[in-house]
């Protein structure tokens, strides 16, 4: 099971990594990438959750996913994030849901917490205002893999 664990988490490494840079140089989270992200955790995981009989792992993942991607379409539907975004949500949902509760807390709190301290810094420097758009997807997908580096320094004690 760690060896298909690996795969797939490598996989969301270069996907999540091609998705930050393209977002941070054009404000937009591209679906040929972002789907295939979903397919391919999905079928990911579900191969890791049987070989390993824990099921457990991959209700929790679907659920986190569902949960967020709920969670920032509220955003989108009321305020600023775009949509790109919530679908961004969704996949790291799966990806960090799967690890368990306390990787999707964590990363969603690093991502919203960088993505604050960053545009707080700009509005001091005078770099922005307010209404500045800025990418969101980076710091999201930073904080994801903040808290799956964490939970990896964590298990290995």
């Amino acid at each position: 099971m760690d060896w298909i664990v690996g795969v797939v988490y490598a996989g969301f490494l270069a996907g999540s990594g091609a998705l930050a840079v393209i977002d941070a140089r054009t404000k937009r989270l591209p679906n040929r990438i972002v789907f295939p992200l979903y397919g391919f955790g999905a079928l990911g995981l579900t191969l890791a959750s049987a070989v390993g009989h824990e099921w457990w792992r991959l209700i929790a993942a679907l659920v986190s996913a569902a949960l967020l991607y709920g969670l920032f379409w509220l955003f989108w539907f009321f305020g600023p994030t775009g949509f790109g975004d919530v679908k961004l949500v969704g996949v790291l949902g799966l990806f960090l849901g799967w690890i368990g509760l306390s990787a999707v807390l964590t990363g969603l709190l690093l991502g919203m917490l960088a993505a604050a301290f960053t545009g707080v810094g700009m509005m001091i420097l005078r770099k922005a205002d307010r209404k500045t758009e800025i990418a969101y997807g980076p710091y999201l997908i930073a904080g994801s893999w903040a808290a799956l580096a964490l939970e990896s320094v964590l298990l290995a004690r």
